[in-house]
This record gives C-alpha cells, sequence and structure tokens, in this order.
C-alpha cells in the first residue's frame, strides 16, 4: 500500500547493495526508487500512525508464535494444515515493511523535521 510490493523488494535489494558499498566508504550513496504507492501522499504522522499498526501486528505476531501452548490446542482442535498454526508470514512482514517505512523517512530530505523521531523508533 505504501510503496507497492514490487517496488518494496526491488528497493530493499537496492538499499542492500548500497549499505554494502557504503560500509567501505563513506560517501553518500542515494538509491534511485520510482516513487510509486501511498508514500508521498502521507505526512509523516500518518506514517508514524501506520508504523504504529504495523509493530503492534508484529508484537501479537510473535506473541502467538511463541506460545506453543496456544498453537499447539488450536492444532489439535482440528484447525486446518499438517503443522500447528502460525503467523510467521505476519510478523516478518509488518517488521519488514516499518523498517522500510523508517529508512524511506530518514533518507528523504523533505521529512528532515521527522528524522529525530526516525532514530528513535530505528533505535527502539
Amino acid at each position: 500500500m505504501v510503496f507497492f510490493p514490487a517496488t518494496s523488494r526491488k528497493e530493499d535489494a537496492e538499499n542492500l547493495a548500497a549499505a554494502q558499498r557504503d560500509a567501505l566508504d563513506a560517501a553518500d550513496v542515494r538509491v534511485e526508487t520510482q516513487d510509486q504507492g501511498m508514500y508521498r501522499y502521507l505526512t509523516s504522522e500518518q506514517l508514524f500512525k501506520l508504523l504504529d499498526c504495523l509493530l503492534e501486528s508484529h508484537r501479537f505476531a510473535k506473541a502467538f508464535n511463541s506460545s506453543n501452548e496456544q498453537r499447539t490446542t488450536l492444532w489439535k482442535a482440528g484447525f486446518k494444515g499438517k503443522s500447528k498454526p502460525n503467523l510467521l508470514k505476519q510478523e516478518t512482514s509488518s517488521l519488514a515493511c516499518g523498517l522500510r517505512i523508517l529508512f524511506r523517512m530518514y533518507s528523504d530530505d523533505s521529512r528532515q523535521t521527522a528524522w529525530e523521531e526516525v532514530q528513535r523508533q530505528l533505535l527502539k
């Protein structure tokens, strides 16, 4: 929704390559991205609200995945599938999307006023 999935995956690969290059020298590396999705239309406040929702989704999925007893009970009660139910995709995707938003905001010069909060969120 924020970036479109195909753009996000491509951007992740470009960001990783840029970070690896940047680890060797301190040059300012800018990743070229197509400005798709809703990112440019959302305020920083709205992005932080979305980030809060994504992080809550991550916490919920992580707690569920950590509860072996709850997963076993659902599985024994006839939950569909050959293995215990899990929310691994939700756990990883919500965190990945949240990080993607934060890193995009941090590299966006037009959002400099939000950089302090972005740094705080990344360190958290």
